[in-house]
């Protein structure tokens, strides 16, 4: 390197340019603060606060060694009121494009019973926990609609621009009999050709009406309960929600919160019409001064009897938190499997279903070429 080039790189200064690119990168992570980010930084909260470190010193190192912009704004926020004298939860309840109201009453609770360590460690692995489980649900879901919108375009694609064509070459012949799944294909690719405008237009009011239902509490309770009526999907996403259930239940007792507290703050977590509507009325005999049983026994359609039966035992020997960890056990495992189970299911059904769209428009097709080949004396 020449001593001009060594002197240009000296001289160097940040430009407008600069920092408009600056801001933008660290605009943009500030903007993806996943949860993956959350988990990171409760449990280097946890694990500094286990090592005997300060919560000041510890988001002093957080906010050092972190290259997320979202972390190191995170830390200098939380510092600010740390040295204000305000609480940990009081800090992150103050952040809200970060932490939600679930976050900030574990860890004021964690606070207020003296494990915060413990708390935010548990809460670290709750998140991972549902995050995995939620990415399978989804996978599991997602490859049935993939193959559903591929056979849709490949159906189409074949009635407006592959069927028209070897249509037209029966048009050449007289008097040629089609086969009636020859004449019904015909119809259809003429449908299509000639309305397609029309169906574009009407698929385009039905994505707005299904959007906007659905945006209502009413349609999302309606959504929900059809959900639950699929079969195999519909009992997938029971024990998905019911190992929520449990285990943020768990999780919030062991942060020292009553019962009130607890499902008060679980109606609020799930965001789901039933179940909220379940909780609220768990709420209700609570404050009655009756037990949770009380109400499970009655919910066999979201929580199952035997679940209820462990809740019951759970209540009578102080001992809930054991009783659903065995819960625990028990619908983990089984929704591990049947979410791997349904991907084995689901693949052959949708298979053959495709399958069988192919042999007709086969048949369709062979049925005019046979056709043709009589009438041309072949």
């Amino acid at each position: 390197m020449t001593d001009k080039e060594k002197q240009n790189i000296h001289e160097y200064t940040p430009g407008p340019i600069d920092g408009i690119i600056v801001s933008s990168l660290q605009s943009l992570d500030r903007g993806n603060f996943w949860t993956k980010d959350k988990i990171l930084f409760f449990k280097e909260v946890a694990y500094l606060l286990n090592g005997g470190i300060s919560l000041v010193e510890s988001m002093n190192i957080i906010g050092q060694s972190s290259d997320n912009y979202a972390l190191k704004e995170i830390s200098k926020n939380v510092l600010a009121f740390l040295r204000r004298g305000k609480s940990f939860s009081y800090a992150l309840n103050r952040l809200p494009d970060y932490f939600d109201q679930w976050d900030y009453t574990i860890v004021k609770a964690g606070e207020m019973s003296g494990n915060l360590p413990m708390i935010l460690q548990s809460l670290s692995s709750e998140y991972v926990y549902i995050r995995d489980m939620k990415n399978k649900y989804i996978g599991a879901l997602l490859y049935p609609a993939i193959m559903i919108v591929v056979a849709i375009v490949a159906i189409l694609a074949l009635f407006l621009l592959v069927l028209p064509n070897i249509f037209s070459i029966a048009e050449g012949f007289q008097n040629l009999q089609l086969p009636w799944i020859t004449r019904a294909l015909r119809d259809i690719s003429v449908f299509f050709q000639m309305q397609w405008k029309a169906i574009l237009v009407a698929l385009a009011w039905l994505s707005l009406v299904w959007w906007v239902f659905f945006s209502t509490e009413f349609g999302k309770e309606s959504w929900f309960n059809i959900l639950l009526n699929i079969p195999l999907i519909g009992k997938m996403t029971k024990y998905f929600y019911l190992v929520k259930f449990c285990r943020y239940t768990k999780l919030m007792m062991a942060a020292g919160m009553n019962y009130i507290q607890t499902f008060t703050l679980l109606r609020d977590i799930l965001g789901i019409p039933v179940y909220q509507d379940m909780i609220e009325r768990v709420i209700g005999w609570l404050w009655k001064w009756e037990t949770i049983y009380s109400t499970l026994q009655y919910e066999t359609d979201l929580i199952p009897s035997d679940v209820a039966v462990m809740v019951k035992v759970g209540e009578e020997t102080a001992n809930l938190s054991l009783s659903l960890d065995n819960v625990l056990k028990m619908y983990e495992e089984d929704l591990d499997m049947m979410i791997t189970r349904s991907s084995k299911i689901i693949e052959p059904v949708m298979l053959i279903f495709i399958w069988g769209i192919v042999v007709v428009i086969a048949l369709g097709i062979f049925g005019l070429i046979f056709q043709i080949m009589q009438g041309a004396g072949i």
